[in-house]
C-alpha cells in the first residue's frame, strides 16, 4: 500500500462506459469501491489488464519511479535538461510517452491550433496506432531532474484519447486527449511549418527504449526520402549527437525554427553510426493535405487554411503567433 491511484468517480468514465488508470508497481493490486447510502446496485467489470513481465518500476535514492524496461537508452544519448537543450525546453513541454494496453510504448507531440485555444491534439505515428486508445496512458515530463540520471517522475498521466485523422500511407495519426492537461503539467503546445522547406537544423526529443527524455540535434540540410516501409515521403537527416532508438517512433522533428517539420517513422543508429546511419521523419506538409477531414492535418489545426507556419503556445504565458 505505498502506491495510491484515484479517487475515480463517474467523472472518469468515457462515454463508451469504460476508463484506464496508469500502471502500478507490485505483484498485486487492490481495487476499492466506495458507495454512498441508498445508492443503486454497481457494476463494475475489469475488462483487462497489463501485466508486465519485467519490473518497470524502480526506485532511485530519492524515491522516484521510472518506465525501466530493463535497460536504458545507449550512452550517447543527452538527457533533454542537459545545458546543451537549454533553448528547447518549451519543445520539451509538448513531448509525450504513451502506453497503449498490451504494452507497448510511442512517442507523441501536443500541437497547437490556429484558435490557440489549447485543444489538446496530439500527433503520433501511424505504425504505433491500435484502436485501443480509451485506455491509451499518456505521460507528461517524464524525463530526469539532472543532466545525468535515468529515473524520473512517472505520476503525471491522462488516460484516454480520440481518433481525429490518420493514414497508413504516411504513418500519422492525429488523436485529441479526452481530458485537458491540468496546469500543473506545466504543457506548451508546438507549432509548425507546412510549407515544405526544407530544414536547415533541428532537433528531436523523445524516449528512446521508453527511457527519460532525450535529445538528438541535426545541422545539415534535410533532405527528400521515401520509407521502404510504407512508402511514406519523408524529411532524411543526419545526427550530431543524440540517436534515434526503438520506442521513439512518433517523436517530433523540429526545424531551426523549433517548429514540427515531421515526425520519426524509420532509421535506427548506434552510437558508432550515429553520423552515417540516417532517420526519416514523415513529412509534415505531406500529411496537411488530403482527400478529406480523416486523412489530413489542416482540418484540425487550421481549418479555415489561413497560416502556413505557426508559433507554439504556452496556456501559461503570452499567446502564439500565426505566419502565412
Amino acid at each position: 500500500r505505498t502506491t495510491f491511484l484515484g479517487s475515480f468517480t463517474k467523472s472518469n468514465e468515457r462515454s463508451t462506459g469504460d476508463m484506464a488508470t496508469a500502471l502500478v508497481p507490485g505483484d498485486a493490486v487492490i481495487i476499492e469501491y466506495q458507495e454512498p447510502p441508498g445508492a443503486g446496485r454497481a457494476h463494475l467489470h475489469v475488462a483487462g489488464i497489463t501485466h508486465a513481465w519485467l519490473n518497470i518500476f524502480k526506485r532511485d535514492g530519492g524515491g522516484q519511479r521510472d518506465i525501466n524496461p530493463g535497460y536504458q537508452s545507449s550512452p550517447c544519448q543527452t538527457n533533454v535538461v542537459c545545458p546543451i537543450a537549454a533553448d528547447w525546453q518549451d519543445q520539451n513541454r509538448s513531448v509525450v510517452l504513451f502506453m497503449r494496453p498490451d504494452g507497448g510504448m510511442c512517442n507523441g507531440t501536443l500541437l497547437n491550433n490556429t484558435a490557440q485555444d489549447g485543444t489538446p491534439y496530439v500527433l503520433i505515428a501511424h505504425h504505433c496506432y491500435q484502436p485501443t486508445e480509451s485506455q491509451w496512458i499518456f505521460y507528461f515530463n517524464y524525463q530526469s531532474p539532472s543532466c545525468v540520471g535515468d529515473t524520473g517522475q512517472t505520476a503525471q498521466t491522462l488516460t484516454g484519447a480520440m481518433h481525429r485523422a490518420g493514414s497508413y500511407s504516411k504513418d500519422f495519426d492525429l488523436m485529441e486527449l479526452d481530458s485537458l492537461p491540468p496546469a500543473s503539467y506545466n504543457v506548451y503546445y508546438s507549432g509548425w511549418d507546412h510549407s515544405g522547406t526544407p530544414p536547415q537544423s533541428g532537433a528531436s526529443i523523445s524516449n528512446p527504449f521508453a527511457d527519460v527524455k532525450k535529445i538528438a540535434f541535426y545541422d545539415s540540410l534535410a533532405t527528400t526520402d521515401i520509407s521502404t516501409v510504407t512508402n511514406t515521403l519523408c524529411w532524411k537527416s543526419f545526427w550530431i549527437s543524440g540517436i534515434l532508438e526503438s520506442l521513439a517512433s512518433g517523436a517530433p522533428q523540429f526545424d531551426q525554427n523549433r517548429r514540427v517539420i515531421g515526425h520519426l517513422i524509420d532509421g535506427d543508429q548506434t552510437c558508432d553510426s550515429v553520423t552515417t546511419a540516417p532517420t526519416l521523419a514523415s513529412k509534415f506538409s505531406e500529411n496537411w493535405v488530403g482527400a478529406s477531414s480523416t486523412v489530413r492535418l489542416r482540418d484540425w489545426l487550421d481549418p479555415a487554411d489561413t497560416a502556413m507556419t505557426l508559433d507554439g503556445y504556452d496556456p501559461n504565458a503570452s499567446a502564439a503567433t500565426a505566419v502565412r
